[in-house]
């Protein structure tokens, strides 16, 4: 058989495994890799966590996703020549196509002010700190953490978040994430995880750490390249729904609660779904 033809296949194995799309209940009509290849250097990714989407789900988010690829290769220390830079310029025009409106917000005055700081070893230099902290920014960040949230929860529990579950996340850029909060959050998290095919494997691009009941609940931390963090909890345990409710986890920074079908609504106003 040809190599499209076992492609073909494999696709059509993993739609018919999933009982409907990931996101919400609509049937599973495309493949959807979480995290997507965007994510990874050259767009190269292990073949794992591939889980099948409806094509609406799949479509309306490619601006989260390209929005947490651009934010999780920004790092103060990555010089004007790495490839994490380089890559930086086409994941521009991939914001600007499914996230109109970004850079926007980004320029607008008050956003971003020049400090000294050091990149890397060397000596102190001037360098710009970008407040991504308006509500486009936010909106597809959270996204992309639900999105992230409901495919590890199918990875780990074997079916996708029941429709009356939920998931709580929280994005942090690069040195958003203080060594305190990270070690108390591991304190909780005793798994370690990331994307492998055969000895090769992507844990400096994307790693995270969890703990799971294999039922009903998932918590973990993952981490993209240096610039991007994510906290995120996801459950249909009644109990545990109604703690990630609560007003102290919703009113949290750059935090966001969610259910399965309202990642299409979350981002009905910025979205630019090709057909």
């Amino acid at each position: 058989m040809g190599e499209a033809k076992q492609k073909s296949r494999k696709r059509e194995d993993i739609l018919l495994g999933e009982a409907r799309c990931i996101y919400c209940a609509n049937p599973a009509e495309t493949i959807e890799h979480m995290p997507p290849r965007g994510m990874f250097r050259g767009r190269w990714r292990p073949s794992a966590m591939e889980f099948g989407s409806c094509r609406d789900c799949n479509e309306a988010t490619r601006g989260a996703d390209a929005v947490a690829a651009l934010f999780a290769r920004t790092h103060p220390d990555y010089a004007d020549t790495s490839w994490q830079t380089l890559e930086m310029m086409n994941l521009i025009s991939a914001v600007d196509a499914y996230a109109p409106g970004i850079r926007e917000e980004m320029s607008a005055p008050g956003k971003s002010q020049y400090e000294w700081g050091r990149r890397g070893s060397r000596v102190l230099q001037r360098v710009v700190r970008v407040h991504a902290d308006g509500p486009l920014v936010q909106a597809n960040l959270c996204a992309f953490g639900a999105k992230l949230a409901m495919a590890l929860y199918r990875e780990h529990i074997g079916a996708p978040l029941p429709l009356d579950g939920a998931v709580w996340c929280q994005s942090a850029l690069n040195a958003g994430m203080t060594p305190e909060a990270l070690d108390g959050r591991l304190k909780i998290l005793p798994l370690f995880d990331t994307l492998r095919q055969g000895e090769f494997n992507v844990q400096e691009q994307f790693a995270y750490r969890y703990n799971c009941d294999n039922r009903a609940t998932l918590g973990a931390v993952a981490q993209f390249h240096r610039g991007l963090w994510i906290t995120l909890f996801a459950s249909c345990e009644p109990r545990i729904v109604a703690l990630i409710s609560e007003p102290k986890f919703v009113a949290l920074p750059a935090s966001a609660l969610f259910r399965p079908g309202e990642l299409r609504k979350s981002l009905a106003p910025h979205a630019k779904i090709i057909i």
